[in-house]
């Protein structure tokens, strides 16, 4: 009987999705958190056309990575336009910072352009000529976007980046001297996990190998399915063509009185129990008999004889196996020629017992092809040769 394939524990999607789940959870597969804080930025100046004091206010900078996150306040400098370094990259860049409206010195501010050395030269730079803090202001390319800045080295001098519409509406305000105020303070505090490139590598690896893994399971699950189904039916038509070829062999009912059957010592060998009026029994071409419920499934599953391992089916006139279609159904015979071939059989059994040699007829084809004979005892004799011979002698088939 075939056997239905079942996937083993383990294989398959499910291990593949473990196998992703440790590549995510493994160490590294997570990189670093990013921690950044924002900068509000507050400037405060006076409009010389209205003489009225401009007050603005937003949550509009960034603090850079090495700054301390700190407040810092100071009048707006930027580079002189003479020196023609609106980045504020060069050592000896000098600084124009318009003077207060009340007088006096104040702390100052750097406000310089994105771009043409890194942020550490840039700070360094406006750090020698005491600025409190530096401000950066973004390439006009990214809008109102601010950016992470790397500027490790610089000190205790705070550093923040913004936009470059803010940073242009500043410089412009300076640069036609009008005295900017401006007021830094820490914002909020913003944290930002992300991969890092070796573990999107491992992660990627880990999913191919999940996708290969599940496709290479299904493959084999849908081919194991595939031969568990043809086996299936193979097997199912092979065993409903061999009962019908079963079916063919003939039964006989023992009755009281039976000549050739000693229901005292004869038994079935495939149950081994003693045979009993009114049991119903199948009559193999070996001329050995068993019960019909017992010989039955035994031949659908064996096609042997129990007794003496003739093939059956191909006694039948069946060669090869029946799902092939290849079969030689035998010519089917009148009951009355079965009777006759049985008869034939006893008669020359009696001229052996008389000291003739003759050979068997030829309608005992197959019974010569097993080499099974009758035995002369009693004990032996089938019921059917007995019935055989009185039907005969009446005219009538076998029962």
């Amino acid at each position: 009987m075939a056997r239905r394939w079942r996937p083993e524990a383990g294989c398959g999607p499910r291990g593949a999705l473990v196998l992703l789940a440790l590549a995510l959870c493994a160490p590294g597969a997570r990189g670093r958190a990013l921690e950044w804080y924002s900068a509000v930025v507050s400037t405060e100046y006076r409009d010389p056309r209205t003489n009225q004091t401009v007050w603005s206010v937003a949550e509009s900078g960034r603090f850079g990575d090495s700054s301390p996150k700190e407040g810092a306040q100071g009048l707006v400098g930027v580079p002189r336009a003479a020196d023609h370094d609106p980045e504020g990259c060069s050592p000896d860049t000098r600084f124009f910072v318009p003077p207060p409206g009340g007088g006096g010195t104040a702390p100052w501010v750097a406000l310089v352009a994105r771009g043409g050395c890194n942020f550490k030269d840039k700070v360094l730079v406006a750090a020698r000529q005491n600025a409190s803090a530096v401000v950066v202001y973004n390439e006009e390319r990214h809008g109102n976007l601010t950016a992470s800045m790397s500027h490790a080295g610089t000190g205790s001098i705070v550093v923040i980046m913004v936009s470059y519409p803010k940073g242009k509406e500043i410089l412009d305000l300076v640069q036609k001297g009008i005295s900017v105020k401006m007021t830094i303070e820490v914002g909020t505090r913003h944290v930002q996990e992300f991969i890092s490139g070796q573990s999107v590598v491992f992660v990627a690896i880990a999913f191919i190998t999940m996708m290969i893994i599940s496709l290479a399971w299904l493959i084999f699950y849908y081919i194991q399915r595939f031969l568990y189904t043809g086996s299936q039916f193979g097997s199912q038509s092979h065993r409903k063509e061999t009962k019908k070829v079963i079916g063919q062999l003939p039964l006989h009912t023992i009755k009281h009185g039976e000549k050739g059957i000693d229901v005292e010592a004869e038994n079935c060998a495939v149950c081994i129990e003693n045979f009993k009026v009114k049991d119903v029994i199948r009559i193999l071409p070996c001329k050995h008999i068993f019960h019909r419920i017992c010989i039955d499934p035994w031949l659908l599953d064996h096609r042997t004889c129990p007794m003496c391992k003739l093939d059956v089916i191909k006694a039948l006139g069946y060669w090869g196996e029946l799902e092939d279609g290849q079969e030689m159904p035998v010519p089917e015979l009148a009951s009355g020629s079965v009777v006759a071939a049985d008869l034939s059989i006893a008669v020359q059994e009696d001229d052996r017992s008389d000291g003739s040699n003759s050979p068997l007829s030829s309608t005992n084809e197959p019974v010569a092809q097993c080499g099974t004979r009758f035995k002369e005892d009693s004990g032996e004799n089938t019921a059917l040769l007995e019935t055989g011979r009185s039907d005969l002698q009446h005219g009538g088939p076998v029962s």
